[in-house]
């Protein structure tokens, strides 16, 4: 009789799989390039800070650090808000004395042109009264005309324009006939050049215009409002970039009532005005060659960091660095006129946070994922060893879908090393 071969009853193991560590997957080579990228991120994603991005451009016990601090103990505001107010009403209080910065020969005036992004209900409104009642400066009142502005402007030379609703303020000189001036106007006042008008009641000249801008609007709609070709052309390169956001650390239920105008509150910062209004202001402030050597360090570092930005944004961005200069240079209480390297260190981190947010608002016009497609172009570019045609792009890249994309995308991809720029060329003609 055959032997029957029974099977045996299967039992689970005890013993646990070994859990490989990531540098053994590393040294094994079990990872791959999917998985390897994904690490990259994950190494480059760091925690993010628990104090306010801001504290970086505060020198401790200055009128700045106290009008910050001021609104984030009795407010939820994004400190954005007091922040660059203060350094604009500092701006304007320079500019209405006559101040200019020399810097190699040339001479800039501290005529700050910012927007600046928060969300709705921020406390824009009730930030710019409170600091108004410390720092009086001469106020350029809010306009929507071209014949307006520059009886305005004829008023209030040299003052300082908040202005609220800014996103649809820019969108109605883009697109409005009675506020189409106004752009050409901004322009020449912001270059120093002369403004003249005829109007009913004789003609209008101003000789030296200049403003303090700080146009405050909605973050969330701004890139409905305002187009990507606007955002980069050369007008709106003037305007530095700067977004606030809520703090999660001050929720709104902390804060009932707002008490930043109780008795008491506003004193510290008073007193820091006080001073300042103290100080004797010199007509001319030189850049110092120490300065100019910290600056040129700075722009070449950052330069690196921020590649993405488009130069000529980059450069207009990090240019206003010495009319921040200047402003430190006073809230330190300095009574010289000289700015050192001290002032341009302070104002460089402006810049950055300047940059850092210029290339987030762009991001919202999709940059990010037009860049996405530029490094899938130059890895394909990579894998055929060539320079692609459009015909190849198109084919190879599939975000890429039409010659005008390519032909885009051809321009601005980083090509092969010792690659000749040509090639490709004949396909295209031949396939035209």
């Amino acid at each position: 009789m055959p032997k029957v071969i029974r099977a045996r009853k299967r039992t689970l193991s005890t013993v646990k799989p070994v859990q490989l560590s990531l540098l053994d997957l590393i040294a094994e080579r079990r990872l791959g390039a999917e998985q390897t990228e994904a690490l990259r991120g994950l190494l480059a994603a760091k925690t993010p800070s628990t104090t306010w991005r801001g504290l970086t451009i505060m020198p401790p016990g200055s009128l700045l650090d106290r009008a910050v601090s001021l609104f984030e103990r009795t407010t939820d505001f994004p400190l954005e808000l007091p922040a660059f107010m203060v350094l604009h009403i500092m701006a304007a209080y320079l500019l209405d004395r006559g101040v200019e910065i020399e810097v190699a020969g040339t001479r800039l005036k501290p005529d700050l042109w910012s927007t600046l992004l928060a969300p709705s209900g921020a406390g824009k409104t009730k930030t710019a009264s409170v600091l108004a009642r410390v720092m009086p400066v001469r106020l350029f009142p809010e306009t929507t005309t071209s014949a307006r502005f520059i009886e305005e402007l004829a008023a209030h030379n040299r003052g300082l324009w908040l202005q609220d609703e800014w996103g649809q303020f820019l969108r109605r000189i883009e697109t409005q006939s009675y506020a189409e001036e106004m752009r050409e106007y901004l322009l020449r006042a912001h270059d120093g050049k002369p403004l003249a008008r005829r109007t009913a009641k004789g003609s209008i000249e101003v000789e030296e215009p200049a403003l303090v801008i700080l146009g405050t609007t909605v973050f969330e709609t701004f890139t409905t409002i305002v187009s990507a070709e606007s955002m980069l052309d050369g007008f709106m390169q003037r305007f530095g970039i700067v977004i606030g956001e809520a703090d999660p650390a001050r929720p709104p239920h902390r804060f009932p009532i707002y008490r930043v105008e109780e008795a008491g509150n506003l004193a510290p910062l008073q007193a820091a005005w006080e001073t300042i209004a103290a100080l004797p202001l010199h007509s001319l402030y030189t850049v110092t060659p120490e300065a100019e050597a910290e600056f040129e360090a700075g722009f070449r570092h950052h330069f690196e960091q921020h590649h993405a930005i488009p130069a000529s944004f980059f450069r207009r961005v990090m240019w206003r660095v010495f009319k921040y200069a200047a402003i430190y240079h006073v809230l330190l209480g300095k009574d010289d006129a000289r700015i050192d390297a001290e002032d341009v260190g302070w104002a460089m981190r402006v810049a950055v946070l300047h940059l850092t947010d210029a290339r987030r608002l762009l991001d919202g016009y999709n940059l990010s994922k037009l860049e996405a497609v530029i490094v899938k172009a130059e890895v394909f570019q990579a894998k055929i060893g060539h320079r692609p045609s459009k015909r190849e792009l198109i084919s190879g890249v599939r975000d890429i879908q039409n010659n005008v994309m390519a032909e885009f995308v051809l321009e601005v991809m980083t090509p092969l090393p010792g690659a000749n720029d040509n090639t490709g060329l004949a396909d295209d003609k031949a396939a035209a």
